[in-house]
């Protein structure tokens, strides 16, 4: 009876410690982006939810017994590493983070070291509004967020087969135009840039999409990557300037800057503004990697007056760069078909007083 009775307390201590020994607990490492494309820090919040006492400070310093699965967005790891080295906020002020950053992370490789770690797709998106706004990145994502994750913690992530979040939360038509034009402006130059620095946008677009970042945050997101993507675009241009034309036949100077770190093949078009002037063929300019080149500009003047040249830059596939520039003429020439007719009157003015002088004298000598 005895051993009867110690079986069963054995089998029933079996049944009770197994599943403990093999529970596991999730637990989710993700925050909303402070950072604008650029890298710098837009407010010191992250700084306090790193703190031993902050959300993501507990759930490092304090987390649950036993073992546990870490899902972890890369965009969160960035930011705290970009912190640990030292930064600047927006405003000037030096941020206060950079060791609470650093004992973040030595904490988090200490709790992971014997987990399994599972790579969030980055900066936590809805996948509804990547389905919407970026559909060919939806399973890129998933990937080079696990690279990205593994490189940063040094160790070998898994993949995550889905997305955390699918939130179908608020985008306004104006925010949601905002996004696709400035996605196909990087799209645009991203074989001119650097190719490290491709992802960059793809991934700043990514993080506006987290929803839990509030309205005015997704906001200013938005205007910081419309910004980026202005100035992105505009690193190809041409310089302003006016011209006074004193020939008929005569090429005009027009300045083109690159500030791309490669070569730059575009299409010039230029147009008149009126009739007063016509313009040559032009063919394809090369523009060299951070430099400016002149480009001349053959013209002809039909007639003096004002005139103007509408000029503009295109890459090879029809996008425009920089932005169209008037150049003001004046034209202070006299055209051929007028010198032809003015030297036309005056000989038919000279027939005439001819004439008339030949005729005075047949009249007097009668």
């Amino acid at each position: 009876m005895k051993r009867l009775l110690a079986l069963c307390a054995a089998l029933t201590l079996t049944f009770i410690a197994t599943p403990v020994a093999h529970a596991s607990t999730t637990i989710y490492l993700t925050e909303p982006s402070h950072r604008q494309i650029n890298g710098e820090f837009i407010d010191d919040d992250l700084a306090s939810s790193l703190s031993f006492t902050g959300r993501l400070g507990e759930l490092i310093f304090n987390p649950p017994a036993g073992a546990h699965t870490w899902i972890i967005d890369p965009a969160l790891i960035e930011d705290v590493t970009a912190m640990a080295s030292g930064y600047t906020l927006t405003s000037g002020v030096a941020g206060s983070g950079e060791l609470a950053a650093k004992s973040w992370l030595t904490q988090l490789k200490l709790d992971t070291r014997n987990d399994s770690i599972v790579a969030m797709a980055y900066g936590n998106p809805s996948s509804y509004w990547v389905g919407q706004l970026s559909p060919h990145d939806a399973n890129y994502l998933l990937t080079i967020s696990q690279s990205r994750l593994a490189t940063l913690l040094g160790v070998d992530v898994t993949s995550a087969a889905t997305y955390h979040s699918s939130s179908r939360f608020t985008l306004s038509s104006a925010d949601i135009n905002s996004l696709k034009d400035d996605a196909a402006a990087f799209a645009a130059t991203a074989s001119y840039i650097d190719p490290t620095k491709i992802d960059t946008s793809r991934l700043a677009l990514i993080r506006i999409l987290n929803p839990d970042l509030t309205k005015d945050r997704r906001g200013y997101l938005i205007r910081d990557l419309t910004s980026a993507a202005y100035a992105q675009m505009h690193l190809v241009h041409l310089a302003p300037g006016k011209f006074t034309v004193t020939s008929a036949h005569q090429n005009l100077p027009i300045t083109l800057t690159n500030g791309f770190p490669s070569d730059v093949k575009v299409n010039l078009y230029v147009i008149p503004t009126n009739l007063k002037v016509e313009v040559g063929t032009l063919p394809q300019v090369v523009i060299p990697a951070k430099s400016k080149i002149q480009v001349m500009v053959p013209i002809t003047v039909l007639t003096s007056g004002t005139s103007g040249l509408n000029v503009e830059l295109t890459s090879t596939h029809g996008d425009l760069l920089g932005d169209s520039v008037i150049y003001p003429l004046q034209l202070s020439v006299i055209s051929p078909t007028a010198t032809w007719f003015t030297t036309g009157a005056a000989l038919v003015l000279f027939i005439a007083a001819t004439v008339q002088s030949i005729r005075r004298i047949r009249r007097r000598q009668r």
